[in-house]
Formats: structure tokens, C-alpha cells, sequence
């Protein structure tokens, strides 16, 4: 089987993503990054797509020795980033992962 180029794993992974995500569907989705990675001698297409939650993630900052133990809310984050890895080969599906931005 061919491997499967950039354009098709963006469609594969748009595809999984609303299929995990069918009772909480994305709001405001975009494809933010698209790259070729290995793992365990297999290549991985990884397709990060960003997109807005109603649910607010909270963004914990350090300031001082004190904030190890209890760190400060710095903000509301409502944009979310995915990581979804596409088999380069077959065009499956592998996995999902959070993709954090600093």
C-alpha cells in the first residue's frame, strides 16, 4: 500500500477526532502543525488541530517557593490543542495527545 501524503492524514485525523468527540463536538477548529515523526520503527504522521471548549482549562503558574504547594490560577485558557498521530502507511488512526503550548 502507498503511504499516505500530508492532505490525507489531516482528513484522517479531522475524522477521528469527530468520532471520539461526537457527544461534545469542537468549536472553531484549525489545523495548527502537520509533521512526519518515528516511533517504534513505524512512521507517524502527527496532526495537532486546535479548537475552542466550552469547559475552561485553568493555566497554573509558579511564583515563588510558595507555589509549588499552591500554585495560582494565572488564567482561563478556552483554546485547546490535539495531537493526533496517523499511521503514514495505512492512514489509521494510533492515538491522541494533549499538545501543550507554552
Amino acid at each position: 500500500m502507498a503511504a499516505i501524503n500530508a492532505k490525507a492524514a489531516v482528513k484522517a485525523a479531522k475524522e477521528a477526532f469527530f468520532e471520539l468527540y461526537e457527544d461534545d463536538p469542537p468549536a472553531a477548529m484549525a489545523l495548527e502543525e502537520v509533521g512526519k515523526t518515528e516511533e517504534c520503527g513505524r512512521e507517524l504522521w502527527a496532526v495537532t488541530l486546535g479548537f475552542e471548549r466550552d469547559k475552561n482549562v485553568a493555566i497554573k503558574t509558579a511564583n515563588g517557593i510558595g507555589a509549588i504547594f499552591n500554585p495560582a490560577i494565572s488564567e482561563i485558557e478556552h483554546r485547546v490543542y490535539k495531537t493526533l498521530f496517523i499511521d503514514a502507511e495505512s492512514g489509521e488512526f494510533v492515538r491522541m495527545d494533549i499538545r501543550q503550548v507554552q
